[in-house]
Order: C-alpha cells, then structure tokens, then sequence
C-alpha cells in the first residue's frame, strides 16, 4: 500500500481530489485479482483507456466490462475482495451487491483506504448476448502509475472498439466524458478501421444513424461539461472546441454513406490484419 502523501502528491499534481486518486489506485489491485482468477472479462471505456493504454488519461473511477461467457458475478467479486485485500493492504470489505441490469450486471464492491468511511467502485458489466465485440481483444499490462508494484495483464478491447462504442453512446445518453473520450480519440485512433465499427456498434443496438440526435443534446451536453469533468482530469478543454470538432468529424463520418455499406469488408481486413 502507497503512503497517503503519495495520494496527496498525486492528486496536487493532477488537479483531481484525493478521492478520485484513491479510487484510481483501488481500481488497480481490483483489477490484478480479477484476471488473476478469470479470463472472461473484456475490459472497456474510460478506465480500459487510462489502465491498458494512455499513462495520466483522464480519470476513470467505474469498472465497464462486457463478459465473453456468462459467469457468476458476485462470486468472483467476492474472490478477487479477499485476494486484492491480501495483496494490496486495501480493507475491500462489506457487502457486494449486484443485481440484473438491461444490459447485463451492475455491482457495487465497497472499500476503505485511509478514511474510515466507505468508498464505492461502481461495476457494469454487459452480459454476451447484448454486445457486439468486433476484433480480437487486446492483452496489455496494468498501467499503475505508484510507487508499490501492482503487475498484471488485461483483456481489453482494441482502442479502434472503444472509440466506436464511445460514439455510439453520443447516440444513446448525455454523459460528457463520451464526448470528450470520442474527442480525444479520434486524434490517435485509425480512423478508417474504426468507422465501420461505429456502423456495426449501432446497428447491433438498432440506432439509427441520425445527425440530429446528437445535435439536439448540445445544451444537455455544455450544462453538465464543466462539472461531471473537473474532478477527472487538471487541464479541461473548452467544450465549445469539443463539441465542435466532434460534431464536425460525425457529419464527416455520416456523407460517406458507403464507408458505412462497406462496413463488413473495412472490418474483414482489419480483424485478418489483427490476428
């Protein structure tokens, strides 16, 4: 376990509360003991970005997986408690709840760490039946940027199938850190191997592919920016540059309507290329 002015230091030097730090280094021995005993989590958004890919991405303080086979949930929630605790020093501790989602499970495994009070990670995972994962999944090391040594493996999906995903939620909720996932994404992400994605995440949800959706949420979007993303990352950008280079690139996206026919042959040469 990190001294708790490591937490400090980090929390000063990120812009973020020191909770949001805690959070973040819990969700790392968590996630060590979950792929020390199981292998059927494929690890997605936000945190799948800042713990398999980019070191100091924005903070992500939920746990989103989509299983690949069904499993009991709350059994190994319970196993990876007692393993991560012995492990990490962290009192993963009380009671694990999970009940039935639409998409599959949610749970909520509490925790305490130098307070007494209880904190909660916040766990959705997608049962197989209700997503759609196009390529192979990704195995890559446990970012864990503190000073202890938390080591392990992940199953995450390619950066390609969390940038579509993100896309698809602009269509589905209003949740700023989509926006500014998709944003930040799309200046690093292949571009052409992810847009048929996007065609396939949405069709699989049966979404139709519809500008206006999205557009029409743009002041849901500017009232919740500045406070569903302060505590999770120092340097925010403006939301008018967001919102409008995202803007501009979906309608982009949207006149090429056969990128999107073509959709199964993009994702063909990407899997082939992939495997």
């Amino acid at each position: 376990m990190i001294p708790l002015i490591e937490v400090k230091e980090k929390a000063a030097e990120q812009g973020v509360p020191e909770t949001t730090v805690i959070k973040d280094y819990a969700l790392s021995w968590i996630l060590k003991a979950l792929y020390q005993l199981s292998g059927s989590l494929a690890l997605k958004g936000g945190t799948g970005i800042r713990k398999a890919y980019i070191e100091n991405y924005r903070f992500s303080i939920d746990l989103d997986f989509t299983l690949t086979k069904q499993l009991d949930l709350k059994a190994l929630l319970e196993e990876a408690a007692v393993l991560a605790r012995e492990e990490s020093g962290i009192e993963f501790e009380g009671k694990i709840a999970v009940r039935s989602s639409k998409s599959g499970y949610e749970a909520r495994l509490p925790f305490k760490l130098y307070y007494r009070y209880p904190m909660i990670i916040k766990i959705d995972a997608t049962a197989p039946e209700n997503e759609l994962i196009v390529l192979p999944l990704e195995r890559r090391k446990l970012i864990h940027p503190y000073s202890d040594h938390c080591e392990a493996t992940l199953l995450v999906y390619k950066l390609e199938e969390i940038f579509a995903e993100k896309t698809r939620s602009l269509f589905e909720r209003t949740r700023p850190r989509d926006l500014y996932d998709v944003w930040y994404l799309s200046k690093i992400v292949n571009l052409e191997a992810a847009v048929p994605l996007i065609a396939r995440k949405l069709e699989f949800k049966g979404i139709e592919l519809k500008i206006e959706r999205f557009v029409e949420k743009k002041e849901a979007y500017r009232g919740a920016w500045y406070s569903s993303l302060r505590n999770q990352l120092k340097n925010l950008p403006s939301f008018n540059q967001v919102y409008s280079e995202v803007e501009g690139l979906l309608k982009a996206v949207f006149r090429k309507p056969r990128r999107w026919m073509n959709a199964h042959l993009y994702i063909g040469a990407v899997a082939a290329k992939s495997s």
